[in-house]
């Protein structure tokens, strides 16, 4: 009988799961694909994944959307070397003298970002930035926010979100959103772990739900961070 209700009980989680990432539709996907041209707030795709880059380690995904986003606003940018002369953001070039004193490379390779330092890190390049818990934003407040930001062209919404509410593997996670669509309610994120997920769109309220989990480095729930040119 236990074991006929352990049984049970794992194929209605089974099922609910299957559920949960039924709700996800990938750009690459030609629902996705649909939903983006019907869309009306996509404008930021544009800029966004033109500058997009894989994070160059699973823990950068900070660094790899701050860059996306300093380059999508087009903010005065560094010159690497191996691109003279050519200026661009790189991840590397994100650790200047500020960053470094915020958290080191090394630090951030081996832990990655929590939101109040991901908004100083933004900061410390020259763009402003204004975070928000998940915990201090309901549903609504994270629609509201998401649309504003998306409708100012000098503005982009990086979330921070854990992967489990979605849900795909792995845990806590940046990257910026895209695209929202009225219809469904869904965001478009671009997943800047690019070998692993293609952009994916997701309700609000999933999104939200992946907010709230606890960030086990700040002991604060997740949030967001809209991020303007100065």
């Amino acid at each position: 009988m236990v074991q006929r209700k352990l049984t049970a009980l794992a194929l209605c989680l089974g099922l609910i799961g299957q559920a949960a990432a039924a709700d996800l539709v990938y750009l690459t996907d030609p629902e996705g694909q649909t939903r983006f041209m019907e869309s009306e707030l996509h404008g930021d795709y544009f800029s966004l994944a033109s500058y997009l880059e894989y994070e160059q380690v699973v823990t950068f995904c900070g660094p790899a959307t701050v860059a996306a986003v300093a380059n999508a606003l087009a903010i005065p940018r560094p010159a690497p070397d191996r691109l003279y002369p050519w200026t661009l953001f790189t991840q590397d070039l994100l650790f200047n003298d500020a960053n470094q004193k915020l958290k080191p490379y090394a630090m951030v390779e081996h832990e990655g970002l929590t939101l109040a330092e991901l908004d100083t890190f933004i900061e410390n390049l020259g763009m402003m930035a204004e975070h928000h818990f998940a915990s201090d934003v309901d549903v609504d407040g994270l629609r509201d926010a998401i649309k504003a930001t998306l409708s100012d062209p000098k503005s982009r919404f990086v979330a921070n979100y854990s992967r489990k509410a979605l849900p795909q593997e792995g845990d806590g996670h940046i990257s910026p959103v895209a695209a929202y669509d009225a219809e469904t309610d869904t965001v478009l994120i671009l997943d800047v772990a690019k070998y692993k997920y293609p952009p994916v769109w997701i309700t609000i309220e999933t999104l939200h739900a992946g907010m709230m989990m606890t960030d086990s480095g700040s002991g604060k729930s997740r949030g967001f961070v809209v991020v303007s040119a100065p």
